[in-house]
């Protein structure tokens, strides 16, 4: 079986050199053949079982429907290395679970980045609604006022004003609301989370709430 890092077209174009550091840390470590860069939501052709390590919500859900392809997420594959995090002292933060984290990979997904976080020092608040019942960062609606507006309500459900998220979209919806995203991947090299911002739609086209 053929095991290979797949990080997502989002998190590549969010940060490249941080996927590039931890696509090199796996490979030495023994734990991949290579990276996968084929788009999630492109034809896939698996010729022989893989496992794919993944790190976004989304490519988990698409990758998982294929008969021949089992999905870890990186934060448990994280969990059973050495890798070296760093230590956060305590430092309080929320946390908000991805809709693709719901339900369909709730007990892997959710529980390794709670561990993880853990593991580096921070401590969790979780929200009245979380893990299941966590409502859409606005991520699933039709067009911007709406994704801003469900974005917002959510972030006033918050019990903290530094948020752990592991989804780009969801740190895209919350970019516009009081609330500080902080994506996973950033916490592990002790980077800020900043770039991600929600995009308007050009003029005189119909809004969307692409990710």
């Amino acid at each position: 079986m053929k095991t290979y890092f797949a990080p997502g077209c989002a998190l590549r174009a969010y940060k490249p050199h941080l996927i590039a550091r931890m696509a090199a840390y796996l490979t030495q470590a023994g734990l991949i053949d290579g990276v996968y860069e084929t788009c999630c939501k492109e034809e896939q052709r698996f010729g022989e079982e893989t496992l794919l390590i993944v790190c976004c919500p989304g490519c988990a859900h698409k990758f998982s429907a294929f008969p021949n392809v089992r999905v870890v997420s990186l934060w448990k594959t994280l969990l059973e290395t050495d890798f070296p995090l760093p230590d956060y002292g305590g430092r309080a933060m929320a946390i908000h679970d991805a809709c693709h984290a719901r339900q369909r990979h709730s007990a892997e997904m959710q529980d390794s980045a709670r561990a993880l976080c853990a593991r580096m020092g921070l401590r969790l608040l979780e929200p009245e609604k979380t893990r299941d019942e966590t409502p859409c960062c606005g991520g699933s609606a039709t067009s911007i006022p709406e994704r801003k507006r469900m974005a917002n309500e959510r972030a006033a459900s918050l019990p903290a004003r530094d948020v752990v998220l592991y989804c780009t979209g969801c740190v895209r919806s919350f970019s516009v609301t009081p609330v500080r995203p902080h994506h996973l991947l950033d916490l592990l090299y002790e980077e800020e989370t900043e770039g991600l911002t929600l995009k308007v739609p050009d003029a005189g086209t119909q809004g969307n709430a692409g990710k």
